[in-house]
Parts: structure tokens; C-alpha cells; sequence
């Protein structure tokens, strides 16, 4: 079947579907129906039958996709706790292992992403962590014990925070922002 006849099929199960649960008036779904199938009137068990695999196909979630969404999760956080616990001399090797694993993963989900926003959502909360692990690491690694120079790398992490929420209309982005920069100075007060 070739990808016409596929999308063809698609609608006229939608629509047996609209019908059968009264989303649209009636007439609007016959009209629709003697549109989508040129003239070929279906008998009633057919409708039936395409409204029942209109619901069939929505109630099946890929579970593949929940899984891939949750190994792209499991796998920043354990490259995350792997650059805090090894030594210094492996953590440029697990960054840039954290980076390509991290690229790839993203770049598999948004190309098979059935629902974008979930993706999205994902992708840019996994993007952001994973950008201020290794900020944090690289500054303590350049400049170990100067909390300084480790708050300006945070104090940007939560800049770039809302940024990206202001952007994109992340509300969770703007409200990690704003809680990081408000945490950030009641720790320079009240300790530094």
C-alpha cells in the first residue's frame, strides 16, 4: 500500500470513529466518509468495525517509546554520577562520551517521536542537566576550590535557564532560573 492509501485509510477510521461517538454531527461524518472513500458507501459493520480500530490504535502507546525516553534519562544521570566519581583524569573522557551519547539518543527520539511535546520536553530538561554537570565539573576542574568562580558558572547555568524558558515558553525552565539565581545569592550571603 503506498503512503496515500495508508493516510486514506487513517481518516476514514477517524471518521468512523468521530461517528460512532458523536464527535461530529452525523451528516457532517456521512459527508466526510462519501468524501475520503469517492462514493463507496460502507456497510455498517465496516464502520464499526474501522471505529473499533481507531480506538485500538490509540490506546496501544509504544512502550518503546517509554522505554527509550527513560534510557535516555538513566543514561545522563549515570554519566553524571560517573563524572563526580572518578578521578580527574577520566572526566574529560566521560564528557565527551556523556556529549556523543547524549546527541545521539536525542537525535533517535526526535526523528521516531510520536508525541513532540513529551520529547521535547525531555530532551530539553536532559539538555539542561546534563549542561550543568558538566559546566560544574569543568569549572572545578579548572579551578579547584575557588567557589567564585563555581557560583559565576551556576549564576550562568541559571541565566541560560531562563533564557531558554523565556524562549521557548518553558514555565519550568523560568522558574529553575529564577529559584538557582535566588539559592545561589542566599548562599553567597549567608556563607561567602
Amino acid at each position: 500500500m503506498d503512503n496515500e492509501q495508508i493516510k486514506k485509510k487513517l481518516i476514514i477510521r477517524e471518521i468512523s470513529f468521530w461517528k460512532k461517538n458523536h464527535l461530529l454531527p452525523e451528516h457532517y461524518c456521512d459527508f466526510l466518509m462519501q468524501l475520503y472513500t469517492e462514493g463507496e458507501a460502507l456497510l455498517e459493520e465496516q464502520e464499526e468495525e474501522l471505529s473499533k480500530q481507531a480506538v485500538l490504535k490509540k490506546d496501544s502507546a509504544p512502550i518503546i517509546k517509554v522505554v527509550q525516553m527513560l534510557m535516555l534519562a538513566l543514561t545522563t544521570l549515570a554519566m553524571i554520577v560517573l563524572m563526580f566519581l572518578f578521578a580527574q583524569k577520566y572526566a574529560i573522557i566521560l564528557i565527551a562520551l556523556s556529549c556523543i551519547i547524549f546527541i545521539a539518543l536525542v537525535y533517535y527520539l526526535l526523528k521516531t517521536a510520536n508525541n513532540r511535546t513529551l520529547t521535547n520536553t525531555l530532551v530539553y530538561a536532559t539538555a539542561a542537566l546534563l549542561l550543568f554537570a558538566i559546566s560544574i565539573k569543568v569549572s572545578t576542574l579548572l579551578a579547584p576550590g575557588h567557589s567564585l568562580i563555581t557560583l559565576g558558572v551556576l549564576l550562568i547555568n541559571c541565566i541560560l535557564w531562563i533564557i531558554v524558558g523565556v524562549q521557548k515558553k518553558l514555565i519550568y525552565f523560568m522558574i529553575s532560573g529564577i529559584l538557582g539565581i535566588v539559592l545561589m545569592l542566599g548562599y553567597y550571603f549567608i556563607f561567602l
